[in-house]
């Protein structure tokens, strides 16, 4: 029978689950590393949903309703 790849006598099995295994552990540590903390510990960095939108999108359009014009006199 032929050794595995990484010749630790273990069956290819064992060798594919200790990969995992440390795959897994690896993952988990540049999670924690890069991904668990924002960049500050404050919220002065964040911008508001209606400013992104209006940078996305323009600023918004405001169109009279029905009661609005009611309201407002005629000009003459």
């Amino acid at each position: 029978m032929r050794a595995g790849v990484l010749k630790t006598g273990l069956p290819l099995w064992a060798e594919i689950v200790l990969i995992l295994a440390i795959k897994a552990l690896l993952l988990w540590g540049a999670k924690q590393m890069w991904f668990s903390q924002p960049l500050t510990r404050s919220y002065q960095m964040t911008v508001p949903q209606e400013t992104i939108g209006e940078q996305l999108i323009g600023p918004a359009e405001h169109h009279p309703t029905p009661r609005e014009t009611a309201s407002q006199p005629s000009r003459r």
